[in-house]
């Protein structure tokens, strides 16, 4: 994609070709968003096919962003959200909160294979004692390498709340595997977000 904001012009101008790139792009990276908080892949689909379904109905109406990736990952997260809660509701499911999960990668030649199954286990433990909100925003800053002003419009928070979450967050990762190892996580995080 030569320009984002560009294609964003003429889909919003009814361009139906810079859509399906739009389409084609984000659809994967939304998916793979989708399913830290649900693996049920229907409903992940579902939303997706509203919500740009909704986005090229009301066109007209959506106004210009600095950030195509930010629009549309803060708008198809509430898409999902009601489609989470509607679903929990129809199976009798209390709507808390909704989780969110982070899947580590398989392999990497960074450390002997020992070593890093031991991190990685550490840092599995770790994320299970994280927040939900903590464990998404650990994955919007390392994963898709979002700002925090980007990450605090999506999540609907302040950018002091933000930095609040984020820093509870990496706490909560040096309580659970140590200050020695978050180079190790952070090499991990970085191999999880190539892979």
């Amino acid at each position: 994609m030569k320009n984002e904001s560009d294609w964003w012009h003429l889909f919003r101008l009814g361009d139906e070709a810079a859509f399906k790139l739009l389409f084609e792009r984000y659809s994967p990276l939304l998916f793979n968003y989708g399913y830290k908080f649900t693996q049920e892949e229907s409903i992940i689909e579902d939303s997706i096919q509203e919500f740009f379904m909704k986005i090229w109905y009301n066109r007209d109406s959506i106004n210009d962003t600095p950030s195509v990736k930010n629009y549309l990952y803060k708008a198809f997260r509430r898409t999902l959200t009601a489609h989470i809660e509607q679903s929990n509701r129809k199976r009798n499911i209390p709507v808390e909160s909704l989780p969110f999960d982070i899947e580590l990668p398989h392999d990497t030649q960074v450390m002997r294979k020992e070593r890093l199954e031991e991190i990685k286990a550490q840092l599995e433990e770790a994320l299970l004692k994280m927040t939900a909100r903590q464990r998404e925003v650990i994955h919007l800053r390392f994963f898709e390498e979002l700002s925090y002003e980007e990450i605090a419009d999506i999540m609907g928070l302040s950018v002091k709340d933000l930095y609040k979450l984020f820093y509870r967050a990496m706490d909560s990762l040096r309580k659970h595997v140590g200050a020695f190892n978050l180079l190790a996580i952070f090499t991990l995080l970085a191999e999880a977000k190539s892979s």
